[in-house]
């Protein structure tokens, strides 16, 4: 069985919807239901959804619970706690699917099922193309446009401890990961950060290297696509000290919350080290300023992504 619900968590997306929609349409792979939560629009996004859905043969049912403005994260927290089938794809309402992305990225996963068992949380993850507002294309790989570092054997779950390297509309997950994950804890810094540590802490974070989806970046969106070349992060810091300064420490504080809640959940089923790593890390505001440099050296954090570790570094 290969169903895959499409969890589409709306707000005020009325504008972007039809394309996006009309995308999930054109999917290669037809064995999918549309569950869709809206967090308050007062634009019509549901209306538009609505519309949509006259128009197609496959399930689209919409959760209404009275809750909203609940975010991004919690709302998409809820959409996972309604489905059950056995692959679930998280959506964006301002993406567009190329029409092999859930063929490609369920292939990838269904392998690594075959390896490893269905009962193992696994989570694959894609590259993405970064277009504008209107579709032009800004970079052809995500991947490269943002650097982000490639995950080490061994070293995945620390490497996710401190930067999230999946982006959760350009994933697919399987029914165990949704198991074991849930609930996601409010430290949870957002829901495809929480995801990918389970995968990578209890299970495997499966890398696609195809771009699978257009990524939208038009100035609304909750979080976007950054050039993260050394030089466009020295401009930035030395144009907005204080802002850059206020981000990397409430970025600190929030991966040590996280960190802390996921050892509390895991312990018992994460490694030796990852325990120690994940616990150690959650307590460094309560170490001395020599334990919590100490911890970053013994630990060779530096060395899994300089650039964007550094700042944890220097904060702690």
């Amino acid at each position: 069985m290969s169903r895959i619900d499409i969890l589409l968590a709306t707000y005020n997306g009325a504008r972007f919807l039809p394309e996006q929609l009309a995308s999930l349409a054109a999917q290669t792979h037809s064995d999918w239901r549309l569950l869709v939560r809206d967090d308050g629009s007062s634009d019509g996004s549901l209306e538009v959804v609505r519309d949509w859905a006259r128009g197609v043969s496959q399930p689209v049912e919409i959760i209404e619970d009275g809750r909203t403005g609940l975010g991004a994260s919690l709302n998409f927290a809820a959409l996972l706690e309604s489905s059950d089938a056995p692959y679930f794809a998280c959506c964006d309402q301002d993406d567009v699917w190329l029409p092999e992305k859930l063929e490609v990225m369920l292939a990838a996963l269904q392998a690594a099922e075959a390896r490893a068992g269905a009962d193992t949380p696994l989570m694959a993850y894609s590259d993405l193309c970064v277009v504008d507002g209107e579709l032009r294309p800004i970079a052809d790989s995500f991947q490269q446009f943002s650097r982000r570092p490639r995950l080490q054997p061994g070293r995945e779950l620390r490497q996710v401890m401190m930067h999230n390297v999946v982006t959760g509309c350009a994933s697919l997950g399987n029914a165990a990961l949704r198991q074991m994950a849930l609930p996601i804890p409010p430290e949870a810094s957002m829901h495809d950060w929480w995801l990918a540590m389970v995968a990578a802490g209890l299970g495997e974070l499966v890398w696609v290297p195809q771009a699978t989806i257009l990524y939208r970046q038009h100035g609304g969106n909750t979080l976007g696509a950054n050039a993260n070349d050394p030089l466009s992060q020295l401009r930035y810091v030395a144009g907005n000290a204080s802002e850059a300064l206020a981000r990397s420490r409430k970025l600190l504080a929030d991966t040590q919350r996280q960190a802390g809640a996921f050892v509390k959940r895991y312990y018992e089923a994460l490694p030796d080290v990852d325990q120690a790593i994940l616990r150690d890390y959650a307590r460094l505001p309560e170490m001395s300023a020599a334990q919590r440099k100490a911890f970053f050296l013994r630990n060779k954090m530096l060395e899994d992504n300089v650039l964007k570790n550094m700042p944890f570094f220097l904060l702690s």
